[in-house]
């Protein structure tokens, strides 16, 4: 509220151009007339008039979409029929139907004041503040003086609260610079609102300063994407209809043009929301599946109804940058095909991207939604997967992974760190790690095969200094006594239980072969062929390792072994390949003419009709080694081997590069 030294006028008449703003104080002791009140309102909803909200914010405003932008997503619920009404309110739209019947606007007000968190962390309770906000000249015809007085004060009062958050944050933005922008354009005859603009602003520039850090901490919830990238599009055309606190200075130019400080400062900033926005947006497209709904994200495509058509955050999104953004907005939303073209050579972004900071990621084979996609989230101890196939998603949510050394569980010490990344024309590489109790790693890899359709998953429990070279010539000598490839039941090196959850999404079915280990996941038809690797072909060879479904709709993952264990899978998403003949073998990995048993180094050959593939994992530093005919050494390897001309093409070598 604006300062006591700001005093009521004492009389207001007809045709009176400006009016001084109460304060809370005088409004307790001397509250505005009848007449004064009167004049205010008029004054407020003329300038509504004088400035249409459809000039200022542009046709997204169509029945209060556009601040609805994004809110299902964050909320992961669809937006409620009293925030239907109040952006309606918000942008002067029709609130008179049958359906809005119910609607007490002063019960809403005091509900809203009394439930307020007060919370930066909550960007949904951010966002509904500033739904408010943008409402206050259209509850003008539905609230009482006192009432409308006192949310006013709430939502200065909550404003303030935000400007000692990180500037960082994306509750900063919304709930700093746009709700100051937008209280003082929407109700610049008061001086109090109108003084907000300087700070506002101050908190973009800053906030936009720091566009890595920030577009991180908006990254590092995924959820909040869609609904920051909308506040950055409101505020961008906000900037264009504020009025500065104070009058323009005119500052001279070395060609003597004169230019006013409000638009220099004004452009460049919006330079600095548009570099961030098109970063925002992409990613944003890059998260879209099934339907326009977001990664990770229960909702159906009516519920996020608001972000999508001619007017939709997508859309509107889209225009920053129309040669990149608008073939990616339609290939994520499946209305545009690439047809197996490379980035490049249709304009858009690069499909594998990846934000250490924020710890997610999103490997996309192409950008048309059909062709599925990878989308990582690595940011708590539990980290999330989605894997989509066509327009179906498969697994979407927490992947639940327990240790336990012969019998005692292992905690994680730490958070996930990326370890490596790669991409190029055939694959997309991401790797990371995981510390854990009594001096275990957890090492997962993700790699996406984006010609041939195919993705790999695995898990290494590996374990750092076990392997001296001393230890490894008594293990050599060990194996060659026990046989090629068999794991020591020695106490010297402890049993490891590894399990692994994907949570398996909604009506998605999971439908084992009858004789051998692999099975499909699918809907009403088979989207995926999962293979697991470290188990044999067929079920009635002993193993390990064990690929089912629970009950509680998970697909398990599960294996066992000594000292050190890789527990890969491979996914095939190709439905050409489904009904085609296919195997998989582990491989014999030799060096110096020894066996080396599956804890040091473990190979495998995959193959779905003509297809073929050759993989290599090294959990232990090593000279070079020697599988199927190859000799290397590296940390990774994958190859694509061509039957017709009798040679591998290599798809990705990891150097040798121990934690």
């Amino acid at each position: 509220m604006p300062d006591s030294s700001e005093s009521l006028p004492q009389a207001v008449a007809t045709g009176v151009t400006s009016i001084a703003e109460p304060d809370a104080a005088v409004l307790e002791e001397s509250p505005l007339t009848s007449a004064q009140w009167t004049t205010l309102r008029k004054r407020i909803l003329a300038d509504q008039d004088e400035q249409p909200i459809g000039v200022v914010l542009g046709d997204a405003v169509w029945r209060g979409t556009i601040y609805r932008w994004g809110a299902a997503t964050v909320l992961q619920t669809p937006c409620d029929i009293q925030t239907q009404w109040l952006t309606r309110t918000a942008v002067g739209g029709s609130t008179s139907g049958k359906r809005f019947r119910t609607i007490e606007p002063d019960v809403m007000v005091r509900r809203f004041q009394e439930s307020l968190i007060r919370s930066p962390d909550e960007l949904s309770e951010v966002w509904n503040v500033l739904v408010w906000s943008a409402a206050m000249p259209g509850l003008l015809q539905h609230l009482e003086e006192a009432d409308w007085w006192s949310l006013l004060g709430t939502i200065q009062d909550f404003r303030d609260g935000m400007l000692q958050c990180d500037p960082t944050h994306p509750a900063v933005l919304v709930g700093v610079a746009e709700i100051g922008l937008t209280l003082s354009q929407r109700l610049r005859a008061l001086p109090s609102c109108r003084r907000l603009a300087g700070s506002s602003i101050d908190a973009l520039t800053k906030w936009c300063e720091q566009d890595d850090l920030s577009t991180s901490a908006v990254l590092s919830q995924p959820h909040r994407c869609r609904l920051t990238l909308a506040s950055l599009l409101r505020l961008r055309r906000l900037l264009r209809n504020v009025e500065p606190p104070k009058p323009p200075k005119k500052t001279q130019q070395k060609n003597g043009k004169s230019k006013s400080k409000k638009s220099s400062v004004s452009s460049a900033v919006e330079k600095a929301i548009d570099e961030i926005a098109i970063e925002l947006a992409t990613w944003v497209a890059a998260l879209t599946g099934r339907g326009g709904v977001q990664a990770f994200s229960g909702l159906s495509e009516r519920d996020v109804q608001d972000d999508l058509g001619k007017h939709g955050l997508l859309a509107c999104a889209a225009e920053l940058d129309p040669e990149t953004l608008q073939p990616a907005m339609k290939a994520a939303l499946g209305t545009g095909q690439t047809k197996g073209r490379l980035a490049w050579q249709v304009s858009l972004p690069e499909a594998m991207l990846h934000d250490e900071e924020a710890k997610v990621a999103c490997l996309l084979p192409e950008w048309d939604v059909r062709r599925g996609r990878t989308v990582v989230e690595y940011a708590d101890r539990q980290a999330r997967l989605e894997w989509t196939a066509g327009k179906s998603t498969l697994v979407s949510g927490r992947c639940e992974t327990t240790l336990a050394i012969d019998g005692q569980p292992l905690e994680p010490l730490g958070d996930w760190v990326s370890t490596c990344e790669y991409t190029d024309d055939d694959v997309h590489y991401l790797e990371m790690e995981q510390l854990h109790e009594a001096g275990y790693v957890l090492q997962r890899q993700f790699m996406v095969l984006r010609e041939d359709r195919c993705c790999f998953f695995a898990d290494a429990v590996v374990r750092g200094q076990f392997h001296t070279e001393l230890q490894r010539a008594a293990d050599a000598r060990h194996d060659r006594q026990q046989g090629a490839n068999s794991d020591p039941t020695s106490a010297s090196l402890p049993l490891i239980d590894y399990q692994i959850r994907f949570p398996l999404a909604d009506g998605i079915g999971v439908e084992p072969e009858a004789e051998t280990t692999e099975l499909f996941l699918g809907d009403h038809r088979r989207r995926a062929l999962v293979l697991p690797l470290s188990a044999p072909e067929w079920k009635n060879s002993p193993s390990p390792t064990r690929l089912r479904a629970t009950e509680d709709r998970h697909l398990l993952l599960a294996s066992q072994g000594h000292g050190q264990l890789f527990v890969p899978l491979w996914v095939d998403v190709s439905r050409d390949r489904f009904s085609m003949k296919r195997t998989w073998r582990q491989l014999t990995v030799a060096e110096q003419l020894d066996l080396i048993p599956s804890r040091l180094a473990a190979a495998y050959r995959i193959q779905m009709g003509k297809s073929q593939w050759i993989l290599y994992r090294s959990m232990a530093p090593s000279g070079p080694r020697t599988f199927m005919g190859k000799q290397m050494i590296a940390d990774f390897y994958c190859a694509r081997f061509d039957a017709k001309e009798e040679s591998y093409e290599d798809l990705i070598t990891v150097e040798d590069n121990p934690s």
